[in-house]
């Protein structure tokens, strides 16, 4: 494993929501799956811990008994969303190849992920979900975008400690990147203007991002 996907694993081990038994284990799959599909499907409000054991096949206390209540199963099943397109290995192939190779490599996984299918029906999920206050959004934050922003923040580091980049303010800095990669593609993406988005735009976009990122970034 390269220093880069150690350090992020590192990074990423305290900042991990709260779930119920592992992964492996079919049951809390099946239950992930049901909770997610029922979730974008349904709202948060409309989803019921009743509705989610129908739809996994197993029973309410079964549930219950991998995760407390409806809040922490929505956390969960952010993450296992989260995990299907950015892997807690994702870093894993990252070798001492160019700055450049790798942070259009690290991008192109955040861009991807941003622009899915799954990543654009939560996003219309939370923003229907807005008025109410920002208790969803909260979960969310913290089941997924907070740590996929640890891992981004601990990469660049990486190239800082090098002499690679020069960054002062690394939240921001890390955040201005993700907003880059978003670009336009996103929003008009989350207004029906399109409804997909082929790997040629997305490398366009990510191309174009690293290469704005870097001026910013690169020592003089």
């Amino acid at each position: 494993m390269s220093a880069t996907a150690q350090l992020l694993n590192e990074e990423n081990e305290c900042c991990k929501p709260a779930r119920g038994r592992p992964r492996s284990d079919a049951k809390n799959i099946a239950i992930l799956e049901a909770a997610a599909a029922l979730f974008m499907e349904n709202g948060f409000d409309g989803t019921s811990m009743d509705e989610v054991a129908r739809r996994a096949g197993v029973s309410k206390q079964t549930v219950y008994s991998h995760f407390s209540g409806k809040e922490q199963l929505f956390s969960a099943a952010v993450h296992q969303k989260v995990d299907e397109h950015f892997p807690e290995d994702a870093f894993a192939s990252i070798e001492n190849r160019s700055l450049e190779t790798n942070l259009f490599h690290v991008s192109k996984m955040y861009c991807a992920l941003m622009v899915s299918d799954d990543a654009m029906n939560m996003f219309r999920l939370l923003v229907s979900a807005a008025p109410k206050g920002p208790t969803l959004a909260n979960i969310f934050w913290q089941a997924g975008p907070e740590e996929m922003l640890g891992k981004l923040k601990s990469f660049l580091q990486v190239y800082v400690d090098r002499g690679e980049l020069v960054i002062e303010d690394m939240d921001r800095s890390a955040k201005q990147l993700i907003s880059l990669l978003k670009g336009s593609i996103h929003f008009e993406l989350s207004i029906g203007l399109i409804d997909q988005v082929d790997e040629a735009t997305v490398d366009e976009q990510v191309k174009q991002s690293v290469e704005a990122f870097l001026k910013l970034h690169r020592p003089a």
